[in-house]
This record gives structure tokens, C-alpha cells and sequence, in this order.
């Protein structure tokens, strides 16, 4: 009689490379987009600074005592720890007392940004904030519970924004 054909030969084989192509992938996309994120965040520094001297030029000192840059991998959130902005003024006597007429200082900011949406950035101020008249003491003292601000169209001109502050009170701290 005929032979039948031998059914139960083994199926054939997928050569072994093919299941590490999708693992591979996911680990080159993932180092891409770590490295992508370690430069943005290197670039908030840089972008930090340049603000700070145009701000500097137009009598606006910027300071933290503390930064630093966190949020990965889908956010940038820079703290600002111990942040102060001192007003100067462009007149001679100022000048020549060589005192900011007025300086804020506060206890934090943090500003957030999506990576996907950077030119929006939102921002929380942690109260409270002392205001110092001439390099002296505290003479005011302001507290809020929540304080949040939002910006759209940096870091070109901003097109819109807003700053909320719930509770707000302003407290002298020293004098009548």
C-alpha cells in the first residue's frame, strides 16, 4: 500500500532574534527619551540664568538659596528653595547707599512644566512671604493658604496668565 505522509513533523521554527527586537526597541526609546529629558533639564538652568541677568538689567534681583530639578520622565518641576527678589532702584541715592528699597523673600516656588506642553508653566508659592524695606528687618508679613499662578507662551512674551491667592493677609511686623 501507499504511504501516507509523515503529518507530525516539527513546526517550523522562528528564527531566535525576533523576541528581542520589541525588548531592544523599548530600551533604546527609553534611553532616547531619558537622555532627551537629562538635556531639557540641563537646559533649565541655562534658560534660569539668562532670565535672571535680563531681569538683573531692568533692577530685578532673582536668588535661590536652593535649586533643584526634578519630575522625570514626563514633567520638569523646579524648586526654588528660599527664593528672594530684591527691587532696585536706578536712582543716585539708591546708588549710593547701595541698599535694594525693597526685597521679598519666601519660602518656596515650585514651577511645573509638562514636557509635551512647555511654553505653559504653572507655579505654587508656599507662604509666608516677608517684605524688608532698605536691607532692614521684616516690616511685613504676607500669608495666604494656597497660592498658585499659571502662564501660557513662554518663554517669548506671555500671552496669558493668572496668579490666585486664597486667604491672603498682610501683617506689619514692625512699628504702629
Amino acid at each position: 500500500g501507499r504511504r501516507m505522509p509523515d503529518m507530525t513533523s516539527a513546526p517550523r521554527r522562528r528564527p531566535l532574534w525576533r523576541l528581542f527586537i520589541m525588548p531592544a526597541l523599548l530600551l533604546v526609546a527609553s534611553a532616547a527619551w531619558s537622555a532627551f529629558w537629562f538635556f531639557a533639564a540641563s537646559q533649565v538652568e541655562v534658560k534660569a540664568a539668562a532670565w535672571r541677568a535680563q531681569e538683573a538689567k531692568s533692577g530685578r534681583l532673582y536668588d535661590c538659596a536652593k535649586r533643584s530639578v526634578a519630575g522625570f520622565p514626563f514633567r520638569l518641576e523646579v524648586r526654588c528653595g528660599g527664593a528672594s527678589v530684591a527691587l532696585k532702584s536706578q536712582t543716585a541715592e539708591a546708588a549710593a547707599t547701595r541698599a535694594a528699597p525693597v526685597t521679598a523673600k519666601l519660602g518656596e516656588i515650585l514651577v511645573v512644566a509638562q514636557i509635551w506642553d512647555p511654553k505653559r508653566l504653572i507655579a505654587e508659592f508656599t507662604a509666608p512671604a516677608t517684605i524688608s524695606d532698605r536691607g532692614g528687618p521684616p516690616a511685613m508679613m504676607v500669608n495666604w493658604s494656597k497660592a498658585r499662578s499659571s502662564v501660557f507662551g513662554l518663554p517669548d512674551i506671555p500671552q496669558r496668565g493668572s496668579i490666585v491667592f486664597d486667604d491672603p493677609s498682610i501683617d506689619r511686623v514692625n512699628g504702629p
